[in-house]
């Protein structure tokens, strides 16, 4: 048997032979890559992924015909300086290995259009900067080569119930007076914190560490704005009174929301207050609650100096073994940076702020860009050049914001007006402000989660204001589920509720508001009119529910489900524990047990997969596929049957409306309720399935993937003699709008290319997975452009028949390659199986050659609140826009046909203005 290496060396040798373009030696257990591969030097695409690799061989730099490089899942602690060779690299994924840090060289590569580095412990660049993709981890590093300084500073976070003593010790910690009279902070307060660094003395003099410290107001009502702030790499000081004890200064709520929040910073426990009592907590119990989180265990008095030195001492310590303590920055940045910070305005233009970059040499617009960005995600400035209504304007001391948002957030006049906002309200509680900016305010708590505006634009709703008591919405969700039937559930087990659950989610999903929300939970409903969606959290059960019910609910739960694991994906050190509900007795009664969601994934994934589960309550066997629908997946056979049964009953049931067959006259109405309802269930599947197709596309980080619109049409036809050109074909692309459940055609010219064998076979093979899809699109949307539903049907189904003609030509695709070493033509295969997203990435760069400026057809790109990131038309765009108070488009309503509460739609033909 073939050992690992013996494996590679054969492919590599069958790769020279055959002059193959793509190398796949992925998945083998290589513990070091062959220096023969450096005779490939024809070589395109190199699949290195999933082996036990920790370094990359120098001769990887003479594959200089490199464009797709995959290293994923390997060991790789350092990468060669070599790399620098691969200047026609255009994808680059490097994710889940052990690089700590990446070359400067890395930066030369220009052509990049894709590069993965997540999960990797790197420093340099620092995790800040990753967050902001390729083009600000390349602009780092290019200026890291220009030359590179090590930066001191981190941040201390105090945390703690309200009048703990956080404010008094910070300024203890500084050596300033005591003051008894100490007003209690309100929101947050930002300072600094100068400390020698314990270890590392420089020639000369020390090194001094520069430590943010961010003192937070303990009010509850508080928390859910310190969310955003509360980070790993950073150190916090958890603050409790030993006067009131452990218990009342809710130490466990505290520990809870650190561990959901930052899993992996360090804590330092501090009492205070501590005469005549002195401190007394069970130490042993809750570090064995909490393991490796807790480094210390002090007390200190501000009032007489008790504990302070110590204190002092302690966090210099655990401040300099924090991981970014001493990170390499590139110099201009790190002086920019230090530049920005020091500025005594509380707000400029971003225009400003570049100016006060370039004194610092920063002067290309890439690289000021990506720096205010890292200077974002430190918390050191607040900028959001994405968002039309908050681009204009950089705060440069977010606790000035915060502090505003506060007063809202403790008027006792919003509260009575049952959270809602008012005009009045600002007047009232900002009269301080500037006018032109309570507008941006609103917004900057609309992108916190904090409210959103009401359809009358002079109002928010603040949620984290809305009363505790639910409204009566239990009469509306009950006789939803009557109509229907059809009911998804999936129920989170969490080891705390923290601030933002689900008051966020309530937010982030106003867009489907029916106006019956409260503290714990919220009714909501589809833009259909007919699906419904009910999110509740107990919090003293601590769990939270969400479920969906309707003609066909998978799809408007997928979008529920999307959007609440967004809000949870806020908390990385929060224990979930997802649990599917028994939908009850085969007589219809119902059952308390609940299935672990992870444990019904395991069973259908053994082999044999086991398809049934017994209920231990009613002991009755249960279809595990049928418990995760709509959960997971939709099982493909079942849905396209589904659609094309429904397919077949609605063109049934027009042809009776239309009096084709005899004696519907008095069934008029029930028909038309019943081609109501199948053509609900069309639309819900068509955006189920293409909502999963647009995923799977992209993968779930979306507004990085997002490219260039994934949707196309190909048709084939001859070329005309003009201009000298011999005779022959073109590839004539169109773009859709990619609105799940409501792809269409975008109007204008289509983009033409020639037929060439690497455009045909490249452009059909993403076309044919697109036709699978496509065929779900139900020729419906003709209300929402303005557009002939049959006009615009008939469109639909001149693209999908085109296409098809044009894949009649497609060869067929080879089975998958086998993982042994007997492979199938790796020239062939791997083109069409070893990436799963090289098609897009070479759409992508035909689309750019035909259409530089990338107008894209007239598409935008809109990322929703849960986190997917579409390209759709103006009229399927403006629901996202903030604050717009327009209703989203019904894509699927029939003529006459309305929503309560909407206005009758007008005929076929109407004006596509909203």
């Amino acid at each position: 048997m073939e050992t690992a290496r013996e494996s590679a060396l054969r492919l590599i040798e069958e790769c020279r032979r055959n002059e193959s373009e793509a190398l796949d030696i992925g998945r083998l257990g290589l513990e070091e890559v062959p220096e023969e591969i450096g005779a490939l030097t024809e070589l395109t695409r190199l699949y290195l992924n999933d082996n036990r690799l920790t370094r990359l061989p120098a001769s990887i730099g003479r594959l200089t015909r490199l464009t797709t490089l995959r290293a994923e899942g390997n060991a790789l602690t350092e990468l060669p300086e070599e790399m620098a060779a691969l200047t026609r690299l255009r994808f680059l994924n490097l994710s889940s290995n052990a690089l700590v840090d990446l070359p400067a060289s890395l930066s030369g590569l220009k052509r990049l259009t894709e590069l993965d580095v997540s999960d990797n412990p790197l420093i340099s660049p620092p995790p800040e900067i990753v967050a902001g993709g390729r083009s600000a981890i390349l602009a780092f590093l290019a200026e890291q080569g220009r030359g590179s300084e090590l930066q001191w500073t981190s941040k201390v976070l105090l945390v703690g119930q309200g009048r703990a003593g956080k404010t008094s010790l910070l300024k203890a910690l500084r050596g300033e007076p005591f003051d008894r009279n100490e007003d209690s902070t309100h929101g947050l307060e930002v300072s600094r914190l100068r400390l020698p660094h314990p270890r590392l003395p420089a020639p000369g003099r020390g090194i001094t560490m520069d430590l943010a410290t961010w003192d937070f107001g303990g009010q509850e009502i508080y928390h859910a704005t310190h969310q955003f702030f509360l980070t790993d790499r950073s150190l916090f000081l958890l603050l409790w009174d030993a006067q009131v004890g452990w218990q009342e200064s809710k130490l466990y709520y505290w520990l809870d929301l650190i561990k959901a929040r930052a899993p992996q910073a360090p804590v330092i426990l501090v009492a205070t207050h501590l005469d005549p009592r002195p401190a007394d907590l069970p130490l042993s119990d809750i570090q064995a609650d909490y393991p490796g989180v807790i480094v210390a265990s002090m007390s200190a008095d501000s009032a007489t100096g008790q504990g302070v030195a110590a204190v002092r001492e302690r966090i210099a310590v655990e401040a300099a073994r924090l991981p970014l303590m001493g990170v390499r920055w590139p110099r201009t940045w790190l002086e920019a940076a230090n530049a920005v910070r020091a500025r005594p305005e509380r707000y400029v233009t971003p225009a400003q702020m570049y100016e006060f970059m370039a004194a610092k040499d920063v002067t290309d617009p890439v690289h000021q860009h990506e720096l205010a960005l890292a200077l974002h995600s430190l918390g050191d400035v607040l900028v959001y050049s994405d968002d039309e209504e908050l681009k204009d304007l950089v705060v440069l001391h977010p606790q000035w914001l915060t502090s505003y948002i506060s007063r809202v957030l403790d008027a006792r006049q919003v509260r009575e007006n049952d959270g809602v906002f008012t005009s009045e309200h600002r007047r009232e509680l900002w009269a301080d402000l500037d006018v032109a900016l309570h507008q941006h305010f609103v917004s900057m708590m609309e992108r916190f989660d904090l409210s959103y505006r009401t359809t009358s634009r002079h109002s928010s709703l603040v949620v984290e204001l809305l009363p505790w008591e639910p409204p009566a919405y239990g009469p509306v969700w009950a006789e939803a589920q009557r109509r229907h039937r059809r009911v998804i559930r999936l129920k989170y087990r969490l080891h705390t509720i923290p601030p933002g659950i689900p008051t966020w989610f309530i937010a982030r999903e106003h867009r489907f508001t029916t106006g019956l929300h409260w503290r714990s939970g919220a009714l909501l409903r589809d833009h259909d009119g007919t699906h419904m969606g009910l999110v509740t959290v107990d919090r003293h059960a601590k769990t939270a529910e969400i479920a969906a019910c309707g003609p066909y609910p998978h799809d408007f739960f997928a979008v529920l489900k999307s959007g609440f694991e967004q809000t949870l994906r806020r908390y990385p050190g929060l224990d979930v524990v997802r649990l599917v509900p028994c939908p009850g007795t085969p007589g219809g009664e119902s059952c308390p047990h609940e299935f672990r969601y992870d444990q019904l994934v395991r069973r259908l994934a053994l082999s044999p997969p086991r398809e049934t589960v017994e209920c231990p309550v009613h002991l009755a066997d249960l279809d595990v596929r049928a418990l995760l629908l709509g959960i997971g997946a939709s099982a493909p056979d079942r849905v396209t049957e589904l659609a094309f049964s429904l397919q077949r009953r609605v063109s049934e049931l027009t042809s009776s409306l239309e009096g084709r067959l005899t004696g519907i006259e008095t069934r008029g109405d029930d028909i038309l309720d019943e081609l109501r309802e199948a053509r609900i269930q069309q639309a819900a599947i068509a955006a189920d399935q293409q909502r999963g197709f647009l995923a799977s596309l992209r993968q779930r980080n979306s507004q990085q993937s997002a490219i260039c619109p994934g949707i196309v049409s190909v048709q084939k036809v001859p070329r005309r003699r003009m201009l000298g050109l011999m005779p022959g074909h073109v590839l004539r692309l169109r773009l859709y709008c990619e609105a799940p459940g409501a792809w269409h055609r975008m109007p204008g010219d289509p983009y033409e290319v020639r037929a060439t064998p690497d455009a045909e076979l490249m452009l059909l093979s993403h076309a044919q997975r697109v036709l699978k899809v496509l065929r779900y699109a139900v020729p419906l949307v003709g209300p929402v452009l303005g557009v002939a539903a049959a006009d615009l049907g008939e469109m639909l189904k001149d693209d999908i028949e085109l296409t098809k003609a044009v894949l009649e030509r497609l060869p067929q695709e080879p089975a998958p390659a086998p993982a042994g070493p007997d492979r199938a033509d790796l020239r062939v295969t791997t083109q069409l199986h070893g990436d799963r997203h090289a098609d897009y990435r070479a759409l992508y760069t035909l689309l750019k050659d035909l259409d530089p400026a990338e107008r894209w057809a007239g598409l935008d790109k809109v990322t929703t609140p849960e986190g997917d990131t579409y390209w759709l038309c103006k009229d399927h765009s403006l629901p996202y826009r903030r604050g717009s108070g327009v209703p989203v488009p019904d894509a699927f309503l029939l003529p006459g046909q309305q929503l309560p509460g909407r206005p009758a739609q007008q005929g076929p033909g109407r004006s596509g203005t909203a």
